[in-house]
């Protein structure tokens, strides 16, 4: 039997909690393990910003859970896919409690939010924002610091783009929400 007809065992949920996040950060894209390499500063600190503006919100509005850090999302089963949104934001009563695959978020967030980095460009996010949504997200941001852009995804397959000086609301997924789009990347 020749090496092309031997075909590797997809990568499970609980085989990727068994990676060591420092050593070998990454994704599950159907059951293949797919690296994904430190993010800059730049990234962090808008990443950080919207943090701190939905956790903000969510002490305003009692019964949301907001994680930071690529929290795990099960986004698929069998292959299974796992993503890490740089901030996730879902009802309370979703967050997820256990260690490794258990402490992994079942579904999508409520709210997605990805950062364009150096390793990853605004189409792959566009096509991670589609993900989220099919797997039940309410509303993904997909924002682009250099030239200062949010792509918003909402159900069905809804985009908006916004840019430096437009007013952001959280439409129905996060209602009462606004701010300025420059506060996203300051």
């Amino acid at each position: 039997m020749g090496n092309a007809a031997i075909r590797q065992a997809a990568m499970t949920f609980e085989a990727a909690a068994r990676l060591d996040p420092d050593d070998a950060p990454g994704e599950l894209d159907a059951g293949r393990w797919v690296p994904v390499t430190k993010n800059t500063w730049r990234h962090g600190e808008v990443a950080g910003n919207v943090y701190l503006l939905l956790r903000l919100y969510a002490r305003q509005h009692p019964g949301w859970s907001v994680a930071v850090g690529d929290p795990g999302t099960k986004l698929g089963h069998d292959p299974d896919v796992l993503r890490g949104p740089d901030v996730a934001m879902v009802r309370a009563d979703r967050r997820p409690q256990g260690r490794g695959a258990d402490g992994w978020l079942e579904g999508a967030p409520d709210v997605a939010v990805e950062v364009v980095g150096d390793s990853q460009s605004a189409s792959e996010l566009a096509k991670k924002a589609l993900e989220y949504l099919a797997a039940g997200a309410k509303l993904v941001w997909v924002l682009d610091p250099e030239p200062g852009r949010l792509m918003i995804f909402t159900p069905p397959n809804q985009i908006r783009v916004l840019g430096r000086g437009d007013a952001l609301d959280g439409g129905d997924a996060l209602p009462g929400f606004s701010c300025r789009v420059d506060e996203l990347f300051e």
